[in-house]
């Protein structure tokens, strides 16, 4: 069995899964690209797809999940893809050169949905997901409904670094990393634009929350410092949590536990997008091992706790 086949099993198609490279080349696409990408991207992944095998995605899904109008959903569904027909990007392949290839080789635009072909290329990066070919993954309904441009982008970034609770760059980098205009090589346009209506958007819809800090030399912004954290969830009625824990914290946890509780938790499905991006389930263990000595771990990750099979000790009358 190989890598695919096993990952098949594991993330099924409502998480969206992607080598962290092809975030890069998302670089000045339009919002409606990148959605289509995200849309089409577990399609290619569950169905072991090949340049030859068509890949649908519906006009009333993509409505739906992106909160627009559905009577416009296809026109601008056949836009983006009309425009990602005549965009490339460029990978370094194993020879060590530079290799310019097309996103889509063929499309089809039909009342309701559209059907399009990737290239061997594009396939490879939303199959292949190893050490060699580090991934991010997170659930639809957590990206979808971002509007802003940057949004999308910077939620890619976030996720990549959550496990190791953020990242920095420097102005830079962070401008090239979003493919970002001329204008905003002012510091002001780029805040407004990139980086606070994204943050603001991401932290009221989305399953994390993001704040930064600014780098400075003397009196001059030169980078950020992002830091990311995941969202507790504060809904009632979830597996294995009532009404009579949701106000209790989980006291720190014995060796025993922990030993019990980290390969669960590695393993258990809901908890997968919290995990570091791109490890292997041993490597997210060790890291679990660490991660469950900590107060704000626990609390934050009580509901996963819970519903693989914590039990809070009786309390004392």
């Amino acid at each position: 069995m190989n890598d695919v086949e096993l990952y098949e099993k594991k993330y099924p198609e409502k998480w969206i899964v992607m080598q962290n490279k092809i975030t890069q080349a998302f670089r000045e696409m339009s919002i409606d690209e990148k959605r289509i990408i995200i849309l089409a991207s577990p399609l290619v992944r569950v169905n072991n797809a090949t340049e030859k095998t068509p890949i649908e995605v519906a006009s009333s899904e993509f409505a739906k999940l992106s909160g627009i109008d559905r009577n416009s959903a296809y026109k601008q569904m056949k836009s983006a893809s009309k425009k990602l027909m005549k965009r490339t990007f460029i990978y370094e392949d194993k020879d060590g050169d530079d290799t310019e290839v097309q996103w889509l080789i063929r499309s089809k635009y039909a009342d309701g949905y559209i059907s399009m072909h990737f290239t061997d290329e594009v396939i490879y990066l939303l199959q292949v997901f190893d050490k060699l070919n580090p991934y991010t993954k997170y659930l639809k309904e957590d990206i979808l409904n971002l509007k802003l441009t940057y949004s999308l982008d910077l939620y890619h970034l976030a996720k990549k670094s959550e496990g190791k609770g953020g990242f920095s760059m420097t102005l830079d980098q962070y401008r090239q990393e979003l493919g970002t205009p001329k204008s905003y090589e002012r510091i002001n346009n780029l805040k407004e634009n990139a980086v606070d209506g994204p943050i603001k958007e991401i932290n009221q819809k989305t399953d994390i929350k993001i704040t930064y800090e600014n780098i400075k030399r003397g009196r001059t912004v030169t980078g950020l410092t992002f830091t990311v954290k995941a969202k507790p969830t504060k809904k009632k009625g979830q597996e294995g949590l009532n009404q009579n824990n949701e106000d209790r914290d989980i006291p720190p946890l014995t060796v025993k536990q922990i030993d019990r509780f980290a390969p669960l938790l590695a393993n258990y499905s809901p908890f997968g997008s919290y995990a570091p991006s791109g490890k292997s389930t041993q490597e997210v263990i060790s890291w679990l091992h660490t991660q469950l000595r900590d107060e704000a771990f626990l609390k934050t990750h009580k509901k996963h706790l819970l519903a693989i099979g914590y039990t809070f000790p009786k309390q004392k009358s």
